[in-house]
């Protein structure tokens, strides 16, 4: 009898996936585990509907794109990339990283609200890329905009990061 490898996938989230947030108890309330995490990259707050965030990376911290297989994504295996600020105008994004067991049931469900499709024609991109965490960086999966938005940059506090937060969101 072989062992079955677990799947198991990391996602950041920094907009209404994060807990407490609208979107947190539908696709995200069956992670295994959460933790604070940050990324560098540029947060826009998007004005349609109510309003939601949406992030840009640098191209260069990209360590791989989304497939439509989540399942097989969690397997794919690569160091962490560096933490360090990278050339220009980024900032520290607070998220949420977390951690699913059942990528292949959890995650579709996810890529489908987040609009990401494969041929690049979403709304979202799914990459996988270096997110920092206290225990140090590690990699995971998040969505970002590649194309054009008019959202509205949003910039750090006084704590040094950027953090998404809905209307009348209390922390």
């Amino acid at each position: 009898m072989s062992a079955t490898v677990p799947r198991v996938m990391q996602l950041f989230v920094y907009g209404t996936l994060k807990t407490g947030c609208c979107n947190y108890e539908r696709h995200c309330s069956m992670a295994v585990h959460k933790q604070k995490a940050w990324l560098w990259g540029r947060i826009y707050h998007l004005d349609r509907d109510e309003g939601y965030p949406m992030v840009e990376i640098t191209p260069q911290a990209i360590l791989a794109r989304g497939t439509d297989r989540p399942g097989m994504d969690a397997l794919l295996e690569c160091a962490p990339g560096s933490m360090a600020r990278p050339d220009g105008d980024w900032d520290l994004i607070e998220g949420e990283l977390m951690q699913f067991d059942r990528p292949e049931r959890d995650v579709p469900l996810i890529d489908l609200l987040e609009e990401f499709r494969t041929d690049g024609q979403g709304l979202y991109e799914r990459v996988l890329t270096t997110v920092n965490t206290d225990a140090g960086p590690q990699t995971a999966w998040t969505y970002i905009r590649e194309r054009e938005h008019d959202g509205r940059r949003l910039y750090p506090d006084a704590t040094g990061t950027v953090c998404w937060r809905p209307v009348g969101f209390i922390s």
